[in-house]
């Protein structure tokens, strides 16, 4: 039996056996309207070099001898905030770094974290923020989506450094290739957000119509017809990167296919080994080894291991219940969505990001604030993984 085939199976027969307390499916929200993480691969060549954008010079996300660096454990190595409902300084676990994040309720307004000062989070009048894997550069759209070109920002100091102009109106969500090099355009026909219509009625232009890959360096958009799921009609249904850049992907909603891949034209393509298998933001961790689950609607999440079968379900003791694994820090510990195990059986709760150890007895480090007592975690973060 091979790998792929392993996991598959292992994946059928949890599904069922790790439930989550009563209350917990009514309090996680679906991550394909509210949810987007940044998660970013290398090559070496990429490693070895920054990577230039007209006058903007990307450096690495922080610096190599930088305590907050960690490379295959964490030790450590985090920056939390745990003083307010929403982060005012820097978050971070081993190589991945809170950049950005949306407060929605239900209009959305983004902080994007810059260098100046003291360093911590920047309110801005966007409409999208999605950050380079060196964490130096935000690529952002106008508040007023779609918008016909994307901004540059240079995180030191949260100046705008350049435009690139799209040509037309469309771009309603934009995220920078592994590499650093491109930018993926998920496009729309209108504002791709929750429903218009204050009676619930769904929008009908609110669906993605395609997508373009734009040449950050040269400016080039290539556009591509690729409409979305008429059943996402009114929601978003955004286009992500794989962990190569060499396909990008949808979140299907699927239990046996929860991701679709296609070519950088469009065309449907097989998805890679085991990260296709996923349906939690996290996905494959950094060495291959382990895979972040969810299971069916309500179960706790867990890990497989890829090559044993082996699973570990994420129920660590204490006052947090993990909701959902958003990002590896390092190869044996994610960020997650946490709850307030206190407050789990009731229709509100409170929430924060926490750190977790998936392997012994899953040790649980909060990373951010409480939320106030919500029916749901009401700010959407945006995690930029180092080369």
């Amino acid at each position: 039996m091979s790998a792929d085939e392993l996991v598959k199976d292992v994946l059928a027969a949890v599904a069922d056996d790790a439930r989550l307390p009563a209350g917990m499916a009514q309090a996680a929200w679906r991550q394909r309207t509210r949810m987007r993480i940044r998660r970013a691969t290398a090559t070496a060549a990429a490693l070895a070099a920054a990577v230039t954008v007209g006058v903007i010079t990307v450096p690495s996300l922080v610096p190599r001898d930088d305590p907050q660096v960690a490379t295959s454990r964490i030790e450590g190595r985090i920056a939390a905030d745990l003083g307010g409902p929403t982060p005012q300084k820097r978050v971070a676990a081993g190589r991945v770094t809170l950049t950005a994040y949306a407060v929605c309720e239900p209009s959305c307004s983004w902080y994007l974290f810059t260098h100046a000062g003291t360093g911590g989070y920047t309110g801005a009048r966007w409409g999208w923020v999605d950050v380079a894997p060196s964490g130096r550069t935000a690529a952002v759209l106008e508040e007023t989506l779609p918008a016909r070109r994307i901004g540059l920002v240079d995180t030191t100091t949260g100046s705008l450094r350049r435009w690139i102009d799209l040509g037309r109106a469309g771009a309603g969500s934009v995220a920078w290739s592994p590499d650093g090099k491109r930018l993926l355009v998920t496009t729309y026909d209108h504002i791709p957000d929750l429903l218009a219509d204050p009676a619930g009625k769904p929008d009908a232009r609110q669906v993605r119509t395609g997508f373009a890959i734009v040449d950050v360096e040269s400016g080039k958009a290539t556009f591509h017809d690729l409409p979305g799921d008429p059943d996402s009609v009114g929601l978003r249904n955004d286009l992500l990167w794989s962990r190569d850049g060499s396909l990008i992907w949808e979140e299907t909603g699927a239990r046996q296919e929860p991701r679709k891949y296609y070519d950088l034209t469009g065309r449907p393509r097989p998805g890679p080994a085991h990260e296709s298998a996923s349906d939690q933001p996290a996905g494959l961790s950094p060495d291959g080894r382990r895979l972040a689950m969810g299971g069916r609607s309500g179960s706790a999440p867990f890990v497989v291991d890829v090559a044993s079968g082996d699973t570990t379900l994420l129920e660590p003791s204490g006052d947090h219940v993990i909701l959902q694994s958003l990002a590896w820090a390092d190869d044996t510990h994610v960020i997650a969505w946490a709850q307030d195990r206190a407050t789990v059986d009731s229709s509100k709760s409170r929430y924060r990001l926490v750190l977790v150890d998936v392997t012994g007895k899953q040790k649980v480090t909060p990373l951010t604030g409480w939320t106030g007592t919500l029916s749901r975690p009401n700010w959407m973060p945006v995690l930029t993984t180092e080369p």
